[in-house]
């Protein structure tokens, strides 16, 4: 899967250095099989070890994982709110984590105390759709246990977290890296 690390890194640069938003064509792409694939994937970009911009889906959405990939790389690096947009002399520093999404299951309710935070990780939406957050496996080492994967949620949606009212996905994926 080193082919989406290549598409990213493509991406980034085609687009900060055009301000568009590079067509399939315009990238060289060393293995067209991906042009059938459809997957999920999450982008994470990391600026000195620190998680600075990521985007995603958990849905198959586009035609393929290759334009998934250009799609989420933007939205990475322009639209997280979280951040600044990526500055081109900012390119060389960059660290690249894929996540490609295998499985997904929505987990019953009461269940998710049972997840192992190093190897799934967790989506979770309020019923009323009005929170969002994700948590990727081994993401932290201060992540090991339950009430950890609780801290968390309750940190980034800014409210109690109590299960029986959110829809929670275990989510297990593959991982590429640039690191």
């Amino acid at each position: 899967m080193n082919e989406l690390l290549n598409i990213v890194q493509q991406t980034i640069k085609f687009y900060i250095q055009n301000k568009k938003v590079p067509t399939v064509e315009q990238l060289e792409i060393w293995n067209l099989w991906v042009l059938n694939q459809k997957w999920c994937i999450f982008i994470t970009l990391y600026k000195n070890w620190e998680i600075r911009w990521s985007a995603w889906n958990v849905k198959e959405i586009e035609q393929s994982i290759i334009h998934e990939t250009i799609k989420s790389t933007i939205d990475a690096i322009s639209n997280d709110k979280r951040f600044t947009p990526v500055l081109e002399n900012e390119i060389k520093d960059l660290k690249v984590r894929i996540d490609y999404i295998k499985e997904r299951n929505v987990i019953s309710e009461w269940k998710i105390n049972t997840l192992d935070p190093l190897k799934s990780w967790v989506i979770t939406i309020s019923k009323d759709y009005d929170s969002l957050a994700v948590i990727l496996p081994n993401i932290s080492p201060k992540l090991l246990t339950w009430e950890d994967f609780k801290d968390i949620l309750e940190s980034k949606m800014k409210k109690e977290f109590d299960e029986k009212n959110y829809y929670v996905y275990e989510i297990k994926t593959d991982v590429v890296t640039n690191y």
